[in-house]
């Protein structure tokens, strides 16, 4: 694919289909709970396990541990299990049912059925907060936790959504009330926007779950209600490409579950839908716990039963919708094998998965397991600040000071990407896109840890280096100045503002594609694909070409002329014929010219086609090509050759 970087007179933009993503993978049973160190690790927080600063891994089972109340538990990287605190069901509560999470001072943080409490890696325990002491202003049966940016702790109970300091100090937020849904399930997350989102199982519109938004101080939103028969289970996920992702435990065509995507304005998409056949279910049945993007872009999660065995499974989504089953749980109880994975799964720096299973194992009390995924190409380690210092639309199309959907932008800026990025070493396309990139035929909005946000929403990114990315914009419908921000994997640049306009329709003309003053218009014939330009000049250039005669048909190419019919979105490689909604009109000088064809390429993303037929009695010469659409005027000064 060649493109805007170094603007050349190749019209080549994606030819090939990303395929199927296949993974070899390595299981491992890493421990089994015992009675001493707790059963049934069911986590419906963040992630089942959290990895502390000591690089231990923590958890909480619901059951056993030396008081029969459950226990907070340790897990060395090579397996080795220690109850590093039993619950007596007093002050300190009893059977947490959400995992741990970490806080900024490396301590441990989390819930069970009556308390909040704090403990460190050593085991020092420290109830923070009891609901059933005097004058306590939230009920227990507490969710999961998140800790804010502000630095306090969120959560939720059967029907009020909480602030908590550091020290415990608890102030209500927002009690749900009618319509807007109760039972929360699975912990809040904090969004890029600020705002917290969440799940209910029941009593939101028409009595259905909800997916719900709040601000910081309390204000609530309902954005969504999955379905009738839908239970969404596990703490939604945002994605790098900005939307919301969740599972639900029923519901869809067959009753046992589906994988939604939902955008930050409310709407929902379903991803996947899990099915059976006479013989099974062999990609699962009833996820059970949240999502986690990968750091190759998937998406993973596990589901309660179903699989090979019957014993529930380990799954990758991609951001597309192709659902690959990476592991089948055992069918029954055995001395190895854990059964029924529960909660959210845990990926650590090095790319393993780590997660617990809800029964199985030497004692039948549940599980640790890991999965090794195989070494991607390159994990993004960029740190350094990131900065934009200039954006224009693609100066082979116009280098506009304004885009629309669909147009091309070049950022310019430092830290944009890693230098060390093996995709710059490429000979042939330097830090560009491939079509292992791709999911279907999606372009990714996330290259190498690399992601740029237009008006909050996620751009297509097809090159990139430490000091440009060439993106295309997403569809939107604002106009004037909107955001732009770049994201080198771990740290986010400050907003540039850049105007949005309905249409920014360019043709090709890269600047170094003229000579003297005249700057030409790239084009080739329909006939054989040679470039429209005089003989001696495209030798200059390298190219096969030769003047256009009157009556011959020309192919000009474009991007930023605006919506086709049928609609195809940016970011997606066109696999249907279409037409361009908004006209357009061409002439050679004053002499118009006839269109045949005016819309999307196939097999292209982005990229506009022009078939014109070259009018008749014109004489030899240069041309100065005049376009418009709806009437206006492309502000573009070129020129094309004929001769007779």
């Amino acid at each position: 694919m060649h493109g805007f970087r170094q603007p050349t007179i190749s019209t080549t933009l994606l030819i090939s289909v990303a395929a199927v993503l296949s993974h070899a993978q390595t299981f491992t049973t890493l421990a089994s709970l015992t009675d001493a160190s707790g059963a049934t690790p069911r986590n419906e927080s963040a992630y089942s396990l959290v990895q502390g600063p000591d690089g231990n891994f923590y958890g909480t089972a619901r059951d056993r541990g030396a008081n029969q109340n459950g226990t907070v538990f340790k897990m060395t990287p090579g397996g080795t299990l220690t109850a590093l605190y039993s619950f007596t069901g007093q002050a300190d509560g009893s059977r947490p049912i959400s995992g741990l999470i970490v806080g900024s001072d490396g301590n441990l943080y989390g819930t069970n059925q009556s308390a909040i409490f704090k403990i460190t890696p050593g085991g020092t325990f420290t109830t923070l907060y009891n609901s059933a002491a005097q004058g306590s202003p939230v009920a227990g049966g507490f969710n999961g936790l998140v800790r804010a940016t502000d630095g306090n702790f969120y959560g939720t109970n059967s029907g009020t959504i909480f602030k908590m300091t550091p020290t415990g100090a608890v102030t209500v937020l927002h009690t749900l009330t009618g319509g807007e849904g109760s039972y929360p399930l699975g912990s809040l997350i904090q969004a890029s926007d600020g705002n917290f989102y969440g799940t209910t199982t029941s009593g939101g519109p028409n009595g259905q779950c909800s997916i719900f938004k709040m601000t910081p101080a309390g204000v609530l939103t309902v954005l969504a209600a999955p379905g009738s028969g839908s239970l969404p289970v596990g703490p939604l996920l945002q994605a790098t490409d900005g939307n919301f992702y969740g599972v639900t435990e029923d519901g869809g065509s067959n009753q046992i579950g589906t994988i939604f995507r939902m955008t930050p304005g409310g709407t929902l998409t379903t991803l996947y839908t899990f099915s059976c056949t006479q013989s099974g279910c062999p990609t699962g049945r009833q996820p059970d716990g949240g999502l986690i993007q990968g750091k190759d872009g998937n998406l993973y999660g596990t589901t309660g039963g179903g699989g090979a065995n019957n014993g529930g499974t380990i799954f990758q989504l991609t951001i597309g919708g192709t659902l690959t089953t990476l592991h089948s749980f055992a069918a029954q109880v055995d001395s190895t094998n854990g059964i029924d994975p529960q909660g959210t799964l845990l990926q650590v720096s090095n790319g393993t998965i780590y997660g617990t299973t809800n029964g199985g194992g030497t004692n039948n009390f549940g599980t640790v397991f890991s999965l090794q995924l195989p070494t991607p190409a390159y994990i993004c380690t960029n740190a350094a600040p990131v900065a934009i210092t200039s954006i224009d639309s693609a100066s082979a199309y116009g280098g506009y000071s304004y885009f629309a959907s669909g147009s091309w932008l070049e950022i310019k800026g430092s830290n944009l990407a890693d230098p060390n990025d093996p995709r710059l070493a490429n000979s042939s396309h330097s830090g560009q896109w491939a079509s292992a990139d791709f999911s279907g035929p999606n372009a990714p909005t996330n290259l190498d840890g690399i992601s740029v946000s237009i008006n909050n929403k996620p751009a297509y990114v097809w090159y990139l280096s430490p000091t440009q990315l060439n993106v295309q914009a997403p569809e939107d419908s604002t106009t004037g100045n909107v955001s732009i921000t770049v994201t080198n994997c771990q740290a986010t640049s400050s907003v540039t503002m850049f105007a949005r306009r309905n249409l920014a329709p360019g043709l090709l003309a890269p600047p170094n594609y003229s000579s003297g003053t005249r700057q030409y218009v790239v084009a080739t014939f329909a006939s054989d694909g040679a470039y429209v330009l005089n003989t001696s000049l495209g030798a200059s250039f390298g190219l096969n070409s030769r003047p256009a005669k009157p009556g011959d048909l020309i192919i000009a190419y474009g991007v930023g002329f605006g919506d086709v019919t049928p609609a195809i979105l940016p970011g997606v490689i066109v696999g249907q014929s279409n037409a361009l909604v908004n006209p357009v009109t061409f002439s050679f000088g004053s002499t118009p010219a006839t269109l045949s064809f005016s819309g999307l390429a196939g097999s292209f993303v982005g990229l506009y086609e022009f078939y014109i037929t070259v009018p008749t009695g014109l004489a030899d010469g240069d041309y100065q090509i005049n376009v418009t659409q709806n009437g206006t005027a492309l502000p573009q000064t070129m020129y094309l050759t004929v001769h007779n």
